[in-house]
């Protein structure tokens, strides 16, 4: 199964199954990510214990019909593990097949379908701008603005685990996209680039964290040993420093254990009356228990937020959704985030650029030519 992860079955007793899910590298984030299909010549109830040799459960199982539809398994049928005891699911099952997953799962495909929904309604210009080490196609679409335009960058899915934070994604740039007066002012002011999935490999072979060659794409952002975040950068940099742009802001949608922003220390815009302080403010006026962590940039870890503010100087941020976030919540906020996002970036593209500027130290290199 394309997104699927499971490494081995053992029959424990009738109708009683232990599956073992393993990482594609160690040592690794402590993402179990998992996925499989379950049938039965008949009805009957099913017992199936989850181990994770050397990892601790962390999603708790999504179930999908053949319809399509997917519920959070409750609380009668999932265990989660507790004194020595694994985690474990009691579901019953049939001909039908139930598909059991750490999260409703994306395929490279569906990013493309998402893609092309939005081509359908909207004019995009789209473009292939390298190809994953598979082969895999990794795609980019941009719209709005003019000529001199300053860029808004989002990108995401570098962790293959990470299917809240593509929701968050997908609910942001449809705001952007939208048929609505905000909108459509921002989009005469702003240009948008998008890049909603980077690993693509990783996601079809359902790993925890890596792409195929068991690099962490959110840890080559400097390195770039990668031909993925190869591929991606000199993307950016062509449409920003290659014609002649300034970057306004950048977001890389990810998920963790709770929902939180990952921001720059040194980034004069979180100063009182800065693009990023107003924005954390709007987002707080929605959700006022969200979480800013800011980092430093210079120095530290080759993260994409790190890397787009010191080649940028613009305001940088992990966009994080959490595991457990329900759908509705996090389309939610999404949303706000757009909109006021929208409302500040046109406001400040209304005068004088008002981006931060990097410091020596901080500049970030470039991917190499070949």
């Amino acid at each position: 199964m394309p997104t699927a992860r499971l490494n081995a079955v053992t029959r424990a007793a009738p109708y009683h199954y232990l599956v073992e899910i393993l990482p594609e590298t160690t040592p690794i984030n402590p993402s179990p990510w998992y996925g499989f299909r379950v049938t039965a010549e008949k009805k009957q109830d099913l017992r199936i214990d989850f181990h994770y040799p050397g990892f601790q459960h962390r999603y708790d199982p999504k179930l999908g019909a053949s319809n399509g539809t997917w519920r959070q398994a409750t609380s009668a049928e999932f265990t989660p593990a507790n004194d020595g005891q694994p985690a474990s699911l009691q579901v019953e099952v049939g001909p039908e097949s139930l598909l059991v997953f750490a999260q409703p799962p994306h395929s490279p495909k569906n990013f493309e379908d998402w893609i092309d929904s939005i081509e359908a309604t909207f004019p995009i210009k789209r473009s292939v701008v390298g190809r994953s080490v598979q082969g895999r196609a990794l795609h980019l679409f941009e719209f709005g603005g003019g000529d001199n335009s300053p860029l808004l960058i989002i990108v995401g899915r570098m962790h293959p685990p990470e299917s809240t934070g593509s929701g968050a994604l997908f609910g942001f740039v449809e705001t952007l996209v939208a048929d609505t007066p905000q909108a459509r002012a921002f989009r005469e002011q702003v240009r948008t680039v998008v890049v909603p999935l980077v690993n693509p490999d990783g996601l079809a072979e359902g790993h925890w964290r890596t792409n195929i060659r068991g690099k962490d794409l959110n840890r080559d952002w400097g390195p770039f040993t990668e031909p993925e975040t190869q591929a991606v950068a000199r993307a950016l940099l062509e449409r920003s420093e290659g014609e002649g742009r300034t970057v306004a802001f950048a977001l890389d949608f990810h998920s963790t254990f709770r929902d939180v922003l990952y921001t720059v220390t040194e980034d004069p815009a979180r100063v009182s009356g800065g693009a990023l302080s107003r924005w954390v403010a709007a987002m707080r006026v929605h959700t006022p228990e969200l979480e800013e962590r800011p980092s430093a940039a210079a120095g530290g870890s080759p993260v994409f937020k790190n890397w787009a503010y010191c080649r940028f100087g613009a305001p940088a941020v992990t966009y994080e959704v959490g595991d457990t976030t329900p759908r509705a919540v996090l389309v939610a906020l999404s949303r706000h985030a757009a909109v006021s996002l929208m409302e500040i970036l046109a406001e400040d593209a209304g005068r004088a650029s008002t981006a931060s500027v990097p410091t020596p130290a901080c500049m970030a290199a470039a991917p190499d030519d070949d």
